[in-house]
């Protein structure tokens, strides 16, 4: 194939383009099936740079990929070029006091270990962590657990280098950027006040592009535009992310309660006690899983940390609070039982992934919906009305501290009737969403699947001034096609 001839002359790092690996590489965590014309495995940001820069002389798009766990068709490319970082970008490049720098193809989990060594971490910990890679982390904005007491993937961004479309290197951070940037703040900046309040108002969001985070208080923070971006601004070869010290003392308590409505609402009680991860598993996971036992319906699973006695205080206060109105089954505060227990709440998007009813597989579009904690008893019930009005089965969990549920319907997508009726729930549940003052989605990003949302979500102002950033910083459409911006205008 005449792309990958000519990336074998370019590249120092392996180019695949025979049939079994473009097979490999046609498929995410998505439903999605999108072969690319090659595969490459860059050595170094210079690989990443000539790659480029023949990625745009020659208008192929090009895609960079690490785990591929995206639940949303965010690694895939039509025909493209996919740049695979987990082969040989993928070390820890330095580590500090209160910073760490990375290759963007490292998978979290070991770098959880490394950091492990000198007491730090970094607190975003999707379900993935085990295999997800930290570039893929930046792209989506991920979350996790955590995310509740210490933020999210843009809250930990403090510089990132990355190549340009046009195979030009830049840099980006705090008070110090390339000429690129200063660009993009002088297109910003006429808009600060649509930005400012064009906005959800929740904890997480990774829908469209950021360009709060990149304008917040007066501050322009240019690094942060690529966070939740998928790849469509440019590759990030590394990253400068702030790390924290493990807590000395984790406290967590796993309750349980007759269903999923009483215990949502309980939710904005369990807030005031300051948890930092306050997570749910509907009985629709928990009986799947095999773990559902009398009063267990749903399950709440709350965490507190602390240096000091006030963790165990905040426990034993929320815990006497909520006397009556459910069963604790677990508590623990040694790294073992935590550990065990957060595998048990992670390991639900696994079992999600096995379910099958008949033809049926449970389907991600509505998956990823965030409004204010206040209102999630009632987002909640609104789901399941709607489920059983359309007589659908469906699994539910999710960061309900952040207002954020999971949840799937069980379709068959084969049936053309029933993928109508998803777009149908769709259109309502997330116009109810944008309506409360809520994101379509908190954590998962947007991929092919929600791409045609976004200006339903932002209104033609915001969703025109994404186009033109994208135009600003790819301008031949090459980088990640189709996600985040739908058409060149």
């Amino acid at each position: 194939m005449q792309i990958a001839d000519d990336l074998l002359r370019i590249a120092k790092g392996e180019v695949l383009d025979d049939v079994w690996n473009r097979h490999v590489y046609s498929v995410d965590a998505s439903y999605y099936e999108i072969a690319p014309a090659a595969i490459v495995h860059p050595v170094d940001e210079q690989d990443v740079s000539q790659i480029c820069e023949y990625s745009s002389s020659n208008r192929i798009p090009i895609t960079a990929r690490g785990a591929g766990t995206g639940l949303l068709g965010q690694s895939l490319s039509d025909g493209g070029i996919i740049l695979d970082f987990t082969k040989h970008m993928n070390r820890v490049v330095e580590i500090e006091n209160d910073y760490v720098i990375v290759q963007p193809g490292i998978v979290k989990g070991i770098l959880d270990k490394e950091l492990k060594k000198k007491n730090k971490f970094l607190p975003p910990d999707p379900a993935s962590s085990n295999y997800c890679t930290i570039g893929g982390m930046i792209a989506d904005n991920s979350s996790g657990i955590h995310c509740l007491g210490y933020g999210n993937t843009i809250d930990f961004i403090e510089e990132i280098s990355v190549v340009y479309p046009d195979g030009k290197r830049g840099f980006a951070g705090t008070g110090k950027f390339d000429s690129q940037m200063k660009k993009l703040f002088e297109l910003l900046s006429p808009f600060t006040g649509i930005i400012r309040d064009g906005y959800p108002r929740v904890s997480k969001n990774s829908c469209g592009y950021r360009l709060d985070a990149v304008m917040a208080e007066g501050k322009f923070q240019p690094h942060k535009a690529f966070a939740a971006s998928e790849g469509t601004l440019g590759i990030m070869t590394s990253a400068k992310l702030r790390i924290l010290d493990i807590p000395i003392h984790r406290y967590i308590m796993v309750l349980g309660f007759e269903d999923m409505l009483a215990a949502l609402s309980t939710v904005p009680a369990i807030l005031k006690f300051s948890p930092v991860a306050l997570e749910m598993m509907d009985h629709t996971i928990v009986s799947f899983r095999g773990k559902a036992t009398g009063n267990t319906g749903c399950l709440l699973f709350v965490e507190f940390v602390g240096n000091s006695s006030n963790a165990e205080e905040h426990l034993t206060q929320c815990r006497q609070h909520l006397a009556g109105q459910c069963s604790v089954l677990e508590y623990a505060s040694d790294d073992q039982s935590l550990t065990k227990i957060w595998q048990a709440r992670k390991g639900a998007l696994n079992d999600i992934m096995k379910m099958t009813i008949g033809n049926r597989k449970p389907i991600g579009l509505i998956e990823d919906t965030v409004v204010h904690p206040d209102y999630l008893a009632e987002h909640a019930a609104s789901l399941l009305q709607t489920y059983r009005e359309n007589r659908l089965d469906y699994v539910m969990f999710g960061h309900v501290g952040d207002g954020n549920l999971h949840t799937r319907p069980i379709i068959d997508l084969d049936s053309e009737p029933e993928i109508e009726m998803i777009k149908r729930i769709a259109d309502s549940v997330f116009a109810k969403v944008i309506k409360s003052g809520g994101t379509i989605t908190g954590e998962h990003g947007d991929g092919l699947a929600r791409v045609g949302y976004i200006e339903m979500m932002y209104g033609k102002q915001l969703t025109a001034l994404f186009s033109q950033v994208k135009k600003l910083f790819d301008p031949g459409f090459t980088m990640n096609p189709g996600k985040k911006v739908l058409v060149q205008q």
